[in-house]
């Protein structure tokens, strides 16, 4: 990939040609916003992916100059058709086992967004950045928007670690982050497994009953991990709180502080009291994200993240068909909360 950055419109609309209407919603701010030009980009999806092909490399470029991108308008109805649409970009080779959003693959390289209740406010992250190996980038497509609700926010994460109170900015740099997972095992009457407290197994996680083989997808991971005699499964990662970017080399936020914690803030009131009256401090909870030597996340320390994404977040109503490209050190990304059906799809890439 080229290390070169298409970062402004003129530099964009120059690079792409006539075929395509370009715009920018936020100026200085993700996403780059592409519009089909003529009939036969609006109809037929091989000029679509014929125009992908032959601009990959404008493409990347601009990626890491805006951030994300946004495809609106195009002839997308079909999973065949977004995944034909990004085969240019390399899958992400490690998969997404031992992620921790509930997503089963579709066809191919392509998997549901997330199965998290509708209800639920996905908060601001960037994809798996609580494992040492993480995708470069991801795509969204919307084969159906939810009836109210269900946008998929972004966030520019450049300068947000500017913009955090100094003595939580040293804590994220110097201290990094442990995440844990707590997975049980498979057994119908384990009370975990009711659908108030969201706990996994690691069999349908890691779609497989070989301990053997889910030790080996760990390890290949990076992650540590331990099993307990009632069957079910610990693993834990290390990871610094902030990285360089390999290109620009930038030091930006890269972690999972605010969307790993489970609080009454990401669940609600009613949710988080049951987990505090069903676990207490000495059950194994599904997930724990901590500072790295240990202490415990603070909510002043939570709330210092969480408003400050609020405060940078961006969100546009899903059409059919739409496409979101994101650079995931550059741009973080949640969904909020929504009614009705959503069938949204996700490509991870390397």
């Amino acid at each position: 990939m080229t290390e070169e950055a298409i970062a402004t419109l003129d530099q964009a609309r120059q690079a792409f040609g006539e075929e395509v209407s370009l715009s920018e919603p936020v100026a200085g701010s993700p996403p780059l916003w592409i519009e089909p030009a003529s009939d036969k980009m609006r109809s037929d999806i091989g000029a679509l992916t014929g125009w992908m092909d032959g601009h990959h490399e404008e493409i990347e470029q601009a990626l890491l100059g805006f951030g994300a991108i946004v495809w609106r308008g195009f002839p997308l109805a079909e999973t065949d058709q977004f995944e034909r649409m990004m085969g240019g970009f390399q899958p992400f080779a490690l998969g997404y086992a031992g992620g921790t959003s509930d997503r089963k693959s579709i066809k191919g390289q392509v998997m549901e967004a997330t199965r998290t209740p509708s209800d639920i406010y996905i908060q601001l992250h960037q994809e798996m950045s609580y494992m040492p190996s993480s995708p470069r980038a991801l795509a969204l497509w919307c084969r159906q928007p939810s009836e109210t609700g269900g946008e998929t926010v972004i966030c520019d994460m450049r300068g947000v670690l500017e913009e955090l109170p100094d003595a939580l900015r040293r804590k994220i740099t110097d201290c990094g982050v442990q995440y844990v997972r707590n997975m049980m095992s498979e057994d119908p009457d384990d009370w975990r497994s009711g659908p108030d407290f969201r706990h996994p197994n690691w069999q349908y996680r890691f779609e497989t009953e070989d301990r053997d083989d889910v030790s080996s997808q760990l390890k290949e991971r990076g992650a540590s991990f331990e099993w307990h005699d009632d069957g079910s499964l610990s693993f834990w990662t290390s990871r610094p709180g902030t990285l360089t970017h390999p290109i620009t080399g930038e030091e930006l936020f890269f972690n999972q502080l605010n969307s790993q914690a489970q609080n009454r803030w990401t669940t609600s009131e009613e949710a988080a009291a049951r987990m505090d009256a069903a676990y207490g401090e000495t059950v194994r909870r599904p997930y724990t994200v901590r500072w790295g030597n240990g202490d415990p996340l603070l909510d002043e320390e939570f709330l210092a993240i969480r408003d400050l994404f609020e405060r940078r977040k961006r969100a546009f109503a899903w059409r059919a068909g739409d496409v979101m490209l994101l650079e995931n050190k550059l741009t973080g990304h949640g969904r909020h909360a929504f009614t009705g059906e959503r069938d949204v799809q996700v490509m991870i890439f390397g």
